[in-house]
């Protein structure tokens, strides 16, 4: 993998880097820290915007209403249908990236947002956090990030995106800030710190859409995901891929 090169494809920089490959799933740590620090008791709203925002549905008994906000309509119409499986009714859907971050919306009992919708204005947004929260409310700023040395599957995934990198576009490319870095802003009396590590177990099929949806859609979809299948078969036969993943969490209130 010397061979990939920096600083030419968003997408390649990022996965190359600290970012997982695929959007990963929440581990339930994350939750269960979530109710204690900031007490949910059913009552107020909650907005949460994330790449995946559908793992917050499991949030739905702890507040009033829930406002899910998700930019790839793919995976908010999984969300849709899986919050109707559930029989869950306090939901409401929204697409949409950082634009949603608005005072118009009202306020809420707690606003979780993944670092990379801060990586413009990023000050601006976090008053805007602030003003979006009730005086007793809080405000999450996460990310989850691949820990050690790539292992044998994710360089084989990585070198089928290297080779398409003149085809390839980035949906919304990755900032630079991460949520370590996050220092204590203004707006908020106090900050803490929340980190998990664990290791996450998905399908090859899961993988896969998870890199897709990082991509924007392309006449070459149907061979990039024939490639990375052929690639990550090889590389890992059992389909089972696993990655070692840390969430890092700033709780404001």
């Amino acid at each position: 993998m010397d061979n990939l090169r920096k600083g030419q494809n968003p997408l390649l920089d990022a996965l190359e880097g600290a970012s997982p490959l695929g959007i990963p799933d929440l581990p339930g740590a994350f939750f269960e820290e979530l109710r204690r620090h900031f007490r949910l008791d059913g009552s107020g709203r909650l907005l949460a915007l994330w790449r995946g925002a559908g793992s917050f549905l499991s949030l739905a008994g702890d507040f009033e209403s829930i406002l899910i906000a998700d930019p790839e309509p793919d995976r908010l119409a999984e969300t849709m249908r899986d919050a109707k499986r559930r029989k869950i009714d306090n939901a409401i859907l929204l697409k949409g990236g950082a634009e949603v971050l608005h005072p118009r919306l009202g306020r809420f009992r707690l606003v979780i947002v993944q670092d990379v919708f801060l990586r413009r204005d990023r000050m601006r947004r976090l008053f805007y956090l602030a003003k979006m929260t009730d005086p007793a409310g809080g405000v999450v700023v996460a990310e989850i990030h691949r820990c050690g040395p790539l292992v044998d599957w994710q360089k084989a995934a990585l070198e089928v995106l290297h080779r398409l990198e003149g085809e390839l576009s980035v949906r919304e490319p990755t900032g630079r800030h991460t949520a370590e870095e996050v220092e204590q802003p203004p707006p908020f009396r106090q900050t803490a710190v929340f980190t998990h590590r664990w290791t996450q177990r998905q399908t090859l099929d899961q993988t896969i859409q998870g890199i897709r949806t990082r991509l924007a859609p392309s006449p070459g979809e149907r061979s990039l995901e024939e490639r990375l299948r052929n690639a990550l078969r090889e590389a890992h036969p059992s389909g089972v891929l696993e990655e070692q993943l840390r969430l890092t969490a700033i709780f404001a209130k």
